[in-house]
């Protein structure tokens, strides 16, 4: 037992020796492993813990975001809830009623005028979107309309609204090829009798003017009836009617539609009958004095005075009301909005136009700009689509215009070369007249007096104005240097024309050169006529007496005219500004005394149709295709429905001739008649004709414009303008 006790106690020894020796003989006990700290380790977790040290499984994740779902709607910007936002089309589009089934409903009276206009608004407007305004041009021009009244507006500038709201019965388009085409508008065609003199037409039955109401044939008679009547005072653009049938209506009530002339068929048929067969007829009616207008709103307006006895003292036959192409007066593509005199006319669509399809354009805005540094400025920004941009401008949009028929277009531009039949001229006035004292150039010019200050039979007594003497008016044609225009202030722009018919016409080569800058020659053909220098230059005006300088006296410096002849030219035009500068010039040298500045537009169309000018240089675009067009009006007497420019001229030869080549249905007498037209004027000229232009446009490069034609205003209906979306154009002409 003892020994098992001492056995026990050295093991127990030994062991704790041990355990001393590994300890370094510290006595303290050893501290614990460090316990893990259980979670979610996972940090992308809902539940993440940061201090966990050993990931338990415990971790939960939100339920992952779902797939966000496109954005459903109409896509097409033409529809009537197109949803710019909408990322998928869902088929919702809406484009409204049909064109043709909202006028069906109209016409039968199932939906009234209003409802009829809001849906085909809906139906009709444009709308595109884009950067660039594409349901909208801006156009720059260097004149304002005169008046907006078809039958008192012969002027470029009014014309060119005209042809937007009021129609007619054919009208020029472009065949693609450069090209004019008559296409049928408000008629769908006509039959001619046997012997040439009576037209039935037959009209669309589908027309409505812009405030409802349809238009019928007495809207045709009495609109053709009021130019007779009327007799456009102001233009004398009703020569172009004047000169084929008669109204036969004296009491100008157009009560009898017509009379014999005139005949009223039906609704869609009437019947004229014309003084004498015409070949050119169909293209009268074609320009815009030939413009249907609402016959009972006209009626409605026309303001006549009556003495005291009935008797009609004036009759304004509507054109107050008519002068701002008020609502419902027209049936064609646009409304006047606006029209701001000398600044700016607005055109939005009429929605009742009969023509199918939708509208491109919602507004166009004119801008007149009479200054060619403000006009170049806005075109390049951009302000602008296209306008009037000056010969020597162009080379910032084109290049290669050396040679114009090739020339070439800049990058976001679109140059193009056109030959038109478009005439420059200066006319001369053989009875000019000077406003009665305490007048201006803004009256009507009924208080004009004229001047009467050459003895024109030799009587010793002054009877005539010295623009009737032939001579000096054929001098003042040497005067003019007319190479140097061409070729300098044109920039070539302007072909040689030697009469009245351009090259392209029929008959054309019945004209040769015979008038040219010779100085000498002007100031020798004064001599022989007895025009002297004898008149006090100082002391001369328009219409008073000279001071004529005693022979003795005389030193060679004084005039040779007893007044001085007004030259003018319209401001904005720098052409016609240059040309008037020059000739003046070239008639002070050879004792001719002048005065003349650039005219505001306004103020130039009162000049010419008061007569209270001289010299004046001007322009002539085409009305209809023949070659009529231009003689008639160019030197025509007013005694055969000429002298569109208000001359004064009547040259019984010319007259003679020009009845021969209106009314002939042979071309050789046709031309006959036009070579003896232009022996007998080239004597006893009444205008300079200088040149035919033919020359380069610029458009910016998303304006798409239809086919081109020489004749006529843009037809606004058919032109388009590209939407420009991230910087580019969408689509293509």
């Amino acid at each position: 037992m003892k020994s098992k006790l001492k056995a026990t106690l050295l093991c127990t020894l030994m062991i704790a020796s041990v355990l001393a020796g590994c300890l370094g003989g510290d006595d303290d006990e050893p501290e614990p492993e460090p316990e893990d700290v259980l979670g979610c380790t996972y940090a992308d977790a809902e539940n993440y813990n940061p201090d966990a040290t050993k990931d338990d499984g415990s971790c939960t994740y939100a339920d992952p975001e779902p797939e966000p779902e496109a954005v459903m709607g109409c896509m097409d910007p033409s529809a009537n809830n197109h949803n710019a936002a909408a990322e998928e089309d869902d088929g919702s589009c809406d484009y409204g009623m049909a064109q043709a089934d909202i006028m069906a409903a109209y016409a039968s009276g199932d939906m009234s005028f209003s409802e009829a206009l809001y849906e085909l608004e809906k139906s009709r407007k444009c709308r595109e979107q884009g950067t660039n305004n594409p349901c909208e041009i801006v156009e720059m021009s260097i004149g304002d309309a005169s008046t907006i009244d078809p039958h008192d507006a012969y002027d470029s500038a009014s014309g060119d609204v005209i042809e937007q709201v009021y129609d007619t019965l054919y009208r020029y388009a472009g065949d693609g090829s450069g090209n004019a085409i008559i296409e049928p508008r408000l008629a769908t065609g006509y039959t001619v009798s046997a012997d040439g003199l009576t037209y039935t037409f037959d009209l669309r039955d589908d027309v409505y003017f812009s405030n409802g109401d349809k238009m019928e044939a007495s809207d045709v008679v009495y609109s053709w009836c009021r130019v007779l009547g009327y007799g456009s005072p102001d233009s004398h653009v009703g020569w172009i009617l004047e000169q084929s049938f008669d109204c036969n209506d004296a009491d100008g009530n157009h009560d009898d539609n017509g009379g014999l002339s005139l005949t009223v068929n039906s609704a869609t048929s009437f019947s004229v009958t014309l003084f004498a067969p015409s070949s050119a007829f169909i293209s009268t009616i074609a320009y815009t004095v030939g413009a249907v207008i609402n016959a009972d709103l006209c009626e409605a307006n026309r303001v006549v005075d009556t003495d005291a006895d009935g008797n009609v003292v004036s009759d304004d036959y509507c054109h107050e009301w008519m002068d701002e192409a008020p609502f419902g007066a027209g049936t064609n593509a646009y409304l006047v909005q606006s029209w701001v005199r000398e600044d700016r006319l607005v055109l939005v669509p009429n929605w009742m136009y009969w023509e199918a399809g939708d509208y491109n354009i919602n507004r166009h805005t004119v801008s007149i700009v009479t200054e060619a540094s403000t006009r170049l400025l806005a075109f390049t920004d951009g302000e602008v689509d296209f306008g009037s941009i000056n010969i020597e401008d162009l080379v910032n949009f084109c290049d290669n215009l050396e040679d114009k028929p090739n020339v070439q277009s800049k990058d976001g531009y679109i140059c193009t070369y056109r030959e038109t039949f478009t005439t420059t001229l200066s006319a001369f006035n053989l009875h000019p007249k000077v406003l009665d004292a305490g007048e201006d150039n803004t009256n009507t010019g009924a208080n004009s007096s004229l001047v009467i200050n050459h003895d024109c039979d030799g009587d010793g007594t002054n009877d005539c104005n010295v623009m009737e003497t032939a001579a000096l008016r054929e001098a003042i044609s040497y005067a003019f240097d007319y190479e140097t225009h061409r070729r300098e202030t044109y920039d070539n722009s302007l072909a040689p024309q030697y009469g009245p018919i351009p090259t392209g016409f029929l008959f054309a080569e019945t004209q040769y050169e015979v008038f040219s800058y010779d100085i000498a020659g002007a100031e020798q053909i004064l001599e022989d006529a007895g025009f002297i220098r004898q008149y006090d230059c100082a002391s001369l005006t328009h219409g008073e007496a000279p001071t004529v300088v005693a022979e003795a006296d005389r030193d060679g410096t004084e005039c040779r005219l007893p007044n001085i002849l007004r030259v003018m030219a319209n401001e904005g035009n720098d052409y016609r500004i240059a040309m008037a500068g020059q000739l003046e010039e070239a008639l002070g040298t050879i004792g001719v005394a002048t005065s003349g500045d650039a005219k505001p537009w306004p103020e130039y169309l009162t000049m010419y149709y008061t007569r209270t000018w001289d010299i004046r240089f001007s322009g002539w675009a085409p009305d209809y295709l023949d070659p009529d067009n231009y003689w008639s009006p160019f030197a025509g007497g007013h005694s055969i429905g000429g002298d569109a420019y208000g001359t004064g001229y009547e040259n019984a030869d010319v007259n003679a001739a020009l009845l021969i080549g209106r009314t002939s249905q042979d071309n050789a007498e046709r031309e006959q008649a036009y070579i003896d037209a232009f022996a007998a004027w080239q004597t006893d000229p009444n205008m300079i004709i200088i040149g035919q232009y033919n020359g380069v446009g610029v458009k910016h490069d998303d304006i798409c414009s239809p086919d081109w034609v020489a004749i006529g205003s843009a037809h606004w209906f058919d032109y388009d303008k590209l939407p420009e979306v991230d910087g580019a154009l969408v689509g293509s002409c």
